[in-house]
């Protein structure tokens, strides 16, 4: 049966509503480890090769990526309800693992999307969905970190790994496990998110080749 909490729709800010869920399931808490581990990692993985810049800089740099990730996931379009949905997430992702790395990029979609989930809410937050979208600026920042700079192909690897470990698999298992859904059925969703993913690869592949003519060469190493 499908749970209430799929059409729960609270109020910014209503914390108790929002998170509530959180602490009852048991898949909530491996979501959690999984989230701490990212943490540390991120303070050891210092990005120092994408970019030259302070951590101050570095801070600065993830906020922006962070509000713009927030706007993606605002200006969410329902195309049709429950079924698909069009952003620029995906964009916004892999920008941010692409100029900053994998860490800070990880940091930027994460606190993005918990943002918009606190003030902007479609329903109560589910972290997995959190991590799903996190993928979108920590893989892009693994791939550009290995030697060669054929910058189509990683481009095209990122966004492939990332919609079969987002889409495909993380964040269809949050849904499947938070509203008790079928993980089969919800694969059956996938065209619609491909065709998403699909149009935000397009821009993307002309902005991996004008990003470095435009940012300073002396702090941005991509």
């Amino acid at each position: 049966m499908l749970n209430n909490l799929l059409f729960v729709k609270p109020n910014p800010f209503d914390f108790e509503v929002i998170f509530g869920n959180i602490l009852s399931e048991w898949y909530f808490y491996v979501a959690l480890v999984v989230i701490v581990v990212s943490v540390v990692l991120f303070a050891i993985f210092k990005d120092g090769y994408r970019n030259a810049l302070s951590h101050t800089q570095k801070l600065v740099y993830c906020a922006l990526f962070s509000a713009l990730c927030f706007l993606a996931n605002w200006f969410t379009i329902d195309i049709i309800p429950k079924v698909w949905q069009f952003s620029f997430i995906a964009l916004v992702g892999f920008l941010s693992g692409y100029i900053l790395g994998a860490g800070w990029g990880f940091a930027a979609a994460f606190v993005g999307d918990l943002i918009c989930g606190i003030i902007r809410p479609t329903g109560v937050y589910n972290p997995i969905i959190g991590i799903g979208t996190a993928m979108w600026g920590l893989i892009p920042g693994i791939v550009f970190a290995l030697n060669g700079k054929r910058k189509y192909l990683k481009t095209i690897i990122s966004f492939s790994v990332c919609f079969i470990l987002s889409s495909c698999l993380i964040n269809t298992l949050g849904i499947a496990l938070m509203y008790q859904m079928s993980f089969t059925k919800l694969l059956y969703l996938l065209p619609y998110k491909l065709l998403g993913v699909v149009i935000n690869f397009a821009i993307c592949l002309p902005l991996v080749v004008l990003l470095p003519k435009i940012l300073p060469k002396d702090k941005f190493f991509i």
